[in-house]
């Protein structure tokens, strides 16, 4: 089983580690421009303020609430990422950092619910960043899983994914924008579970060939392997190592290695 590791609201958590005073209050952080909202507590979020709202639209909200705005702070944010997959790594040598805030480790073998809740608990206590944790078969499904976490108390081990993809809303898939779910909803496909059942001279059609591939590929299915992420609609690669564990990139060298050396295959 693999979980995914997401730092809640990453940005607004490490600028809260340092003042704890802002626990509880409506925070954003700006892009390095401050020009647009990056990161947003769940006080905001309640306020209905979305990713990439121009910074000129909170004004109004500003003056009715006491939100804290904040420019980034990368240098801080790369320190307290390494802090955290430092963490990590000591549950599992199985560990693959997918970026700022996310980390996917093979917990295979391993008590899920129990392992989960000490990584959370140690994370917390040893960076003050609180994170999420969702398990499952697949990275696509972790993604799934965390979302799904992240709604409830922090940790869900999706086991049974038919019923939680008939709920799971098309576009919050992995890789699956704006634009794509407008065509996928036209074609009346709105859940994931859609998504994943659909005809594939559908989906070519809406996805590309590169999209059909993602959804028609079974991460579990083939080992040593290059595969593209199921359902995950992005130009990239996946090396299933013999151990199960995922590498992807997208740099055209260490894939022409790896092919050069018998280790995957082309799809």
């Amino acid at each position: 089983m693999i979980a995914l590791v997401d730092a809640n609201n990453f940005y607004v958590s490490c600028e809260r580690v340092f003042n704890p005073m802002l626990e509880g209050k409506p925070v954003v952080v700006l892009s390095n421009n401050d020009s647009c909202v990056v990161a947003r507590s769940n006080e905001v979020k309640a306020l209905g303020v979305k990713m990439g709202t121009p910074a000129f639209e909170l004004r109004p909200l500003i003056q009715e609430h006491p939100i804290e705005v904040f420019s980034s702070n990368y240098a801080l944010y790369g320190d307290l990422s390494r802090r955290v997959m430092e963490t990590l790594g000591m549950f599992t040598p199985d560990i693959e950092v997918y970026s700022i805030d996310e980390a996917f480790l093979n917990l295979s073998g391993r008590g899920f619910q129990a392992v989960s809740q000490e990584i959370r608990r140690t994370v917390k206590k040893w960076t003050g960043i609180p994170v999420s944790i969702g398990v499952a078969a697949t990275k696509t499904l972790a993604k799934v899983a965390n979302y799904i976490a992240k709604q409830q108390d922090g940790i869900f081990v999706l086991r049974e994914p038919e019923p939680v993809l008939a709920q799971l809303p098309v576009s919050e898939v992995w890789g699956i924008g704006r634009q794509l779910t407008k065509r996928l909803e036209a074609q009346g496909i709105t859940t994931a579970l859609q998504l994943r059942e659909a005809d594939i001279p559908l989906i070519k059609q809406i996805l590309g060939v590169v999209g059909a591939e993602c959804v028609n590929k079974n991460e579990t299915e083939t080992k040593n392997k290059l595969v593209w992420n199921r359902l995950a609609v992005r130009s990239c690669y996946r090396w299933i190592d013999p151990n199960g564990i995922g590498h992807h990139g997208w740099s055209g060298r260490m894939m022409d290695k790896a092919l050069r050396m018998g280790e995957i295959s082309r799809v």
